[in-house]
């Protein structure tokens, strides 16, 4: 990572932890009925790190004593026709490696925010999007978060809204979107021009038409996407149900004026089950897109997911299955999350095809009601042609005791493991943390107007 990035990382990190700690007074609940849900906290922490590496012959290891501030905010703010979503963690971590003495400053951010305005008594709407990714392109998958190039992107798009009859809504939008970062990362840039047709089929269900172009540059490679979807949603009486179908066409054009064409059919399946205690998702996707592409493409209003890393894409016809289930009925003082996706691109510019694979667990335990115990594993997988055959891959495991000292402060110990694997030119790595943690949050809940 350059210095510039790191310092400019430790300084929203900084921030972040300035919001969350100047946040801490509207604990008195004070927001009127505007908020739906606001929460956050702001942590000092002290840890030992102990990191072997793999050398073949040999294994190097390391031990270091550190010092460090994190803090992360989210939650859902509803103003009239105004909402905002957001997520965001961030650390800031001082280490001294008891080997020589050095000490290195540590820091990573990853989140989003979403804020747009839709008023139905009125045609326009508008949007704003933020997203602060750990990119893993020319890292790999690494055991320190703070290794990861960072990106930062912004988006911001608007929408006119006609009505051709009682049941039916044509939409026109454009969404414009940039990318923030060091090298590759930066300048990314593209614009996507979208009309959307839909008609009311009864009180549950509608279907429509979607139609859109995006327009992109990347490296002074210059994309050109058409896409058409027919799309039937039904809002069920357990969940919901959508489908989507259609084709898209690319037409890329590189620098020496070579101009090479693309097409694929895509679509979409989800299928949402809801109960009161627990909630599964089903989710397949088909589409034809690069990262640049990505930038301009709407977001939805709320943020459901923000992935540890990301890996920037030419252009490819992606296939993406995501299962999701979470529930409390295990038992009455636990609940469990639990998470798999997987993914297979083929690249319209090389023609290599890649696999991607992402799964996790969040286990939590209520052990009185000052004690909590919580469980958490990560897994992130690329692999090549040979789907079976990963060749880069990190586990992560997280065990944490945390006990309640007042309203909304409390102290926890835990313990992080991370272990990466690669059948890449690197060297294996294994990485133990043990942290103590003294932590000031705030919860604030509301209803919308």
């Amino acid at each position: 990572m350059e210095s510039r990035s790191v310092k400019c990382k430790g300084m929203v990190a900084s921030v972040l932890l300035g919001v969350c700690i100047y946040s801490f007074p509207a604990t008195a609940q004070d927001l009127t009925d505007n908020v739906t849900e606001i929460s956050g906290a702001g942590s000092l922490f002290t840890s030992l790190t102990h990191t072997r590496i793999d050398q073949g012959t040999s294994t190097d290891t390391n031990t270091e004593p550190s010092l460090g501030l994190s803090g992360n905010v989210g939650g859902q703010l509803q103003i009239g026709a105004n909402s905002l979503a957001l997520d965001y963690g961030g650390t800031f971590e001082t280490e001294r490696d008891l080997g020589n003495g050095e000490q290195t400053e540590n820091s990573s951010i990853v989140g989003a925010s979403r804020f747009s305005h839709f008023d139905p008594g009125s045609r326009f709407d508008f949007n704003l999007g933020h997203t602060v990714s750990s990119v893993r392109n020319d890292t790999g998958f690494v055991v320190n978060p703070s290794d990861y190039d960072t990106q930062n992107t912004l988006n911001a798009g608007a929408g006119i809204r006609f009505y051709p009859g009682d049941l039916s809504t044509l939409r026109f939008s454009g969404e414009a979107g940039k990318s923030f970062g060091s090298g590759d990362l930066n300048d990314r840039e593209s614009f996507t021009a979208a009309s959307e047709f839909s008609r009311r089929l009864s009180q549950r269900s509608s279907g429509g038409i979607n139609v859109s172009r995006s327009w992109s540059n990347d490296e002074d490679i210059d994309i050109t996407i058409d896409s058409a979807q027919l799309v039937y949603s039904n809002l069920l009486e357990n969940g919901s149900f959508r489908i989507g179908a259609g084709g898209s066409q690319a037409d890329t054009e590189y620098p020496d004026g070579q101009v090479t064409e693309s097409e694929a059919v895509t679509g979409f399946l989800q299928r949402t089950w809801l109960a009161g205690d627990w909630q599964t998702s089903v989710e397949y996707n088909r589409r034809l897109s690069d990262s640049a592409t990505d930038l301009s493409l709407e977001q939805p209003p709320e943020i459901d997911f923000v992935p540890d890393t990301i890996r920037i894409r030419d252009l490819v016809v992606s296939d993406s299955v995501l299962i999701s289930h979470n529930t409390s009925r295990i038992c009455s003082a636990c609940n469990l999350g639990l998470a798999v996706e997987g993914a297979i691109l083929e690249s319209e510019v090389t023609g290599a095809t890649t696999h991607e694979y992402f799964a996790r667990v969040d286990l939590g335990y209520q052990l009185t009601s000052l004690q909590r115990l919580t469980f958490a594993y990560r897994w992130q997988g690329d692999a090549g042609e040979d789907a079976g055959t990963v060749i880069d891959q990190i586990h992560r495991f997280n065990v944490s005791w945390i006990r309640q000292l007042a309203e909304e402060t409390s102290f926890s110990v835990e313990f992080d493991q991370a272990y990466l694997r690669s059948r890449l030119a690197r060297n294996d790595e294994e990485q133990f943390v043990l942290r103590l943690r003294l932590s000031k949050g705030f919860s604030l809940v509301g209803q919308p107007r």
